[in-house]
């Protein structure tokens, strides 16, 4: 699956209503903190496009692609989000949540996915996630799901 890093890049970029240009993150304010992301993804370039996306929004991001990885960096440190995906080899993302919270009740868990959200609903109401992202997305869905969770001011 392709994604359009143009966003990323804060290039133009065109929709059936015209010419846009992406919108450039607003500034962290003096004392603000920042918050911290895990984002994890078998796909090396999904992967980037989140982390870079989570970075323009003013996000401390690490990244892990296998299961060693992502079990060593959240059992040695604490997130206030984690971006995973559904589907991976060796993880499942949804299974990855169900730890994460049982553990770290305060931690933010959004998964994307490239499924129909049709096939997610008995996950969607569970309660173990907090947000769903549909790929692909741009930066102004994960804005906006980062400002429903508290973790962005508008």
């Amino acid at each position: 699956m392709k994604f359009d890093t143009s966003i990323v890049e804060n290039k133009a970029q065109s929709s059936k209503a015209g010419d846009r240009k992406a919108h450039s993150p607003k500034r962290i304010k003096r004392g603000q903190r920042r918050f911290s992301s895990l984002v994890v993804d078998d796909d090396n370039a999904i992967l980037k496009y989140v982390a870079q996306m989570l970075t323009r929004l003013g996000c401390q991001v690490d990244t892990a692609q296998e299961k060693p990885e992502v079990m060593t960096k959240v059992t040695t440190d604490t997130y206030d989000l984690l971006v995973t995906d559904l589907l991976m080899p060796e993880l499942n993302g949804y299974h990855l949540t169900q730890s994460i919270k049982k553990e770290m009740h305060d931690t933010k868990v959004i998964i994307m996915t490239g499924c129909h959200e049709h096939d997610c609903l008995d996950m969607m109401a569970s309660g173990w996630v907090d947000g769903w992202l549909f790929k692909p997305f741009v930066i102004e869905d994960l804005r906006a799901m980062l400002q429903r969770l508290g973790l962005l001011k508008d």
